[in-house]
């Protein structure tokens, strides 16, 4: 038997009033043949009737996990990271709800795990749920300019440009498989960016460590992107301007940051308060000056939960 056929595969599926989505991504998974997976479904504390809807649709390998409150994108999923880990994964797959993956989408990434043992961090080539065109291979930052780019955004998913593997800074948080030991020694999502550039920080974080991120384009999903309608909401803009400031301060040297933090002052924060306010979306506006006092002088940075590994977590699984 193969190496992918035996692997053990924990998937984790955040729900946050997304039921009907669950339930659709519960019927892709069953369908896989080859490793063992089991499926935990993380509820952040929706507020409506998914705990009356979830738990009795689940099947034989597939578990409800309840938070506490809502603990955000990165709280949420290690919910569930830490009881993959502690059943034995060799592999977590964290699939977003609004991701629809095509069949088969997950033995590429597989093959490449296997296949690259420098590789802490998978992710497939993502395309926008209604239209074939690339939404993300992977993703770009730059330290100097705090810049977050999602690779080949827009372009045609055939492009010879897309077809081959690659590695990359970050992975897209909407679907990634990443391996056991790289969580064991880079840690989990960071838990106090709560939304936003948690995958910047992880991929950039795993790097440090000595990790590959891969881009896999024989892997293909779809996502349900909805940043753009959500641009002018005060929380988004409160918390991407303040994870990016926090992104650069964990990653970028002394230099880097400073070039980052003087482009910023002269630019960026101007014209993104400027345009809500002109645009009306005051409250917004103002979410841009509290997410660079907070990202620049904010002590969120020291939480260490990320790191936290329960003991039985740092057992190594069973060959």
């Amino acid at each position: 038997m193969s190496e992918t056929k035996r692997a053990k595969v924990g998937v984790v599926l955040l729900n946050f009033r997304s039921a009907e989505d669950i339930l659709s991504r519960l019927e892709d998974l069953r369908t896989i043949d080859g490793p063992r997976i089991q499926v935990w479904v993380v509820d952040n504390d929706s507020g409506d009737d998914s705990s009356a809807l979830l738990p009795p649709a689940l099947q034989e390998g597939e578990s409800w996990i309840e938070a506490p409150d809502n603990l955000g994108y990165a709280g949420g999923n290690n919910l569930g990271i830490r009881e993959a880990l502690a059943w034995g994964a060799r592999y977590v797959l964290i699939l977003n709800p609004d991701c629809r993956p095509d069949p088969g989408f997950l033995a590429p990434l597989l093959i490449a795990m296997e296949s690259q043992v420098e590789a802490g961090i998978v992710c497939p080539l993502i395309l926008h749920a209604r239209e074939d065109a690339v939404q993300s291979l992977g993703g770009a930052f730059g330290l100097w300019t705090g810049s977050a780019k999602r690779r080949f955004l827009g372009a045609d998913p055939d492009d010879p440009r897309v077809l081959d593997w690659t590695e990359v800074d970050f992975p897209h948080g909407a679907c990634m498989l990443v391996r056991r030991e790289c969580l064991e020694i880079s840690g989990l999502l960071h838990e106090t960016f709560f939304l936003y550039y948690e995958d910047v920080e992880f991929g950039l974080r795993a790097r440090k460590e000595g990790w590959r991120t891969l881009a896999v384009p024989q892997s293909r999903v779809r996502h349900r992107d909805t940043t753009r309608e959500r641009r002018n909401d005060p929380l988004v803009t409160f918390l991407g301007t303040r994870n990016q400031i926090w992104v650069e301060r964990l990653h970028a040297g002394k230099v880097p940051f400073a070039s980052f933090l003087l482009l910023s002052a002269l630019a960026r924060w101007p014209l993104a308060f400027s345009s809500k306010l002109l645009t009306g979306h005051v409250r917004a506006a103002f979410a841009v000056l509290k997410g660079v006092l907070h990202g620049v002088f904010g002590r969120g940075l020291k939480d260490r939960a990320h790191r936290s590994l329960p003991r039985r977590v740092l057992r190594r699984p069973m060959p």
